[in-house]
């Protein structure tokens, strides 16, 4: 069923000899109901505008008078107007209902509220405003005598078959389009790309750009998603002239950086350990072949490698030293011990490595503790220790170990911010 729902306004039902908006709709539309708020002051038109909708010739709506009358002190309220006028359009929809909104009687303020409700809300609605035939604004409406009532009609120059339609349906699409690309370019630009891949499949927004922009909007969003699910390497990294293991290490680094974006420090603090580890682990695999042997997937000294005895007596040293342990000559570090990254930083110091790298790996370890308290003793991190400016050093720690150890491009670090900027660009269109 066809629903108009109308506010009652100065003009209606007829002015300067031709339908004002709410009769002019009903005479074009046609619906089966009409629903008419009338405010305190409008009341007096109340049997004159029935006599007007009766008058369209072969119509006879249901005509509903709305028992909500709106007070002559609140029609001037935007919020009152948008909740009493969403109220009423909530109680007349349904499934089997199209509603009709009126967007040219009542106050501006009226006006405004059915025009943001149906912006807004997910009804099944049309609004149609009606241009006036002389342009003008409304007037004060002063009651009419029996005798001006039938001249309006007599006058009345729409009241014929092949009247002027002036009605104008509000096209709500392209507005609606502009808030959901721009609610998408404020996600991806906080690279939340979870919420917006939820937001841009859906079917509703087959339309909110061409095929192939769509397409590769949605296969961007869909990369982005599976490297923050499963780690996954971004397909562009894939296509880099890097061997496998430096594309897995810059798409990880890439992915810690988004992180810290995204203001989730706790994961910054786990994942940029385990990173340096990997990192540092894969550098004394290239410099010094056959060092580490592997229990399994648990890295170890190997037994055999020529530098041995002296590497863990190097790291027992440091050990004791960190412990506060004198005077102990037995080993108390076992050879058999799983390797982590203070193992890997003794290492590194055993065969001198730059002390650039060394202090870098220094101030990864140097978070260990907080880092602990927050993955294992689900503790609340503390600001002072971790604040935005140790982020940021840290970010900047993670490039410079990745880069020392392999040679990354530059260039390449821009990838993901590259492909950001693609996905607004695309949203900006």
């Amino acid at each position: 069923m066809e629903i108009l729902i109308s506010a009652v306004g100065t003009t209606d039902p007829i002015s300067n000899n031709r339908d004002a908006a709410l009769l002019h709709i009903a005479r074009t539309y046609r619906p089966e109901q009409i629903v008419l708020v009338y405010s305190e002051e409008m009341l007096v038109k109340k049997d004159l505008v029935e006599k007007a909708l009766c008058s369209i010739e072969g119509y006879h709506p249901k005509v509903v008078i709305e028992s909500i009358i709106l007070k002559n002190d609140e029609v001037y309220l935007f919020d009152k107007m948008y909740e009493v006028m969403g109220q009423i359009i909530e109680k007349y929809s349904g499934t089997d209902h199209q509603l009709i909104l009126n967007l040219s009687s009542g106050t501006p303020q009226i006006i405004s509220a059915l025009f943001a409700l149906n912006r807004i809300n997910d009804y099944n609605t049309q609004a149609i405003q009606v241009a006036t035939p002389n342009k003008s604004a409304n007037r004060k409406y002063v009651p009419l005598s029996s005798e001006d009532e039938q001249k309006l009609f007599d006058e009345n120059e729409d009241n014929q078959k092949d009247y002027e339609d002036r009605t104008i349906k509000d096209e709500a699409e392209k507005f609606n389009q502009s808030l959901i690309k721009r609610h998408l370019r404020n996600l991806i630009s906080s690279y939340d790309y979870l919420a917006a891949e939820e937001l841009v499949t859906r079917k509703e927004y087959n339309k909110l750009l061409s095929k192939k922009k769509l397409s590769r909007l949605r296969d961007l969003l869909n990369d982005f998603v599976k490297v923050f699910k499963t780690q996954a390497i971004l397909k562009d990294i894939q296509g880099y002239s890097l061997t496998e293991v430096e594309k897995k290490a810059l798409n990880y680094f890439l992915m810690i950086e988004v992180l810290k974006e995204r203001g989730q420090v706790a994961d910054v603090l786990i994942k940029s350990k385990s990173y340096v580890e990997f990192i540092i682990e894969e550098k004394i695999k290239k410099d010094y072949p056959e060092l580490i042997k592997y229990d399994g997937t648990f890295p170890k000294l190997n037994e055999e490698y020529k530098d041995f005895e002296a590497i863990l007596d190097f790291i027992d040293l440091e050990f004791k030293k960190a412990k506060g342990i004198k005077d102990e000559k037995e080993r108390i570090y076992s050879p058999q011990s799983t390797l982590n990254l203070l193992s890997y930083e003794n290492i590194l110091s055993y065969y001198q490595v730059s002390p650039e790298l060394l202090k870098s790996i220094k101030l990864i370890n140097s978070l260990n503790g907080e880092r602990n308290k927050v993955a294992h003793g689900l503790s609340e991190i503390d600001s002072k220790l971790v604040n935005s400016k140790k982020l940021q050093q840290t970010i900047d720690t993670l490039r410079f170990i990745l880069q020392d150890t392999f040679e990354i491009d530059d260039n390449y670090f821009s990838c993901y911010q590259t492909l950001n900027n693609e996905m607004l660009d695309l949203l900006r269109q």
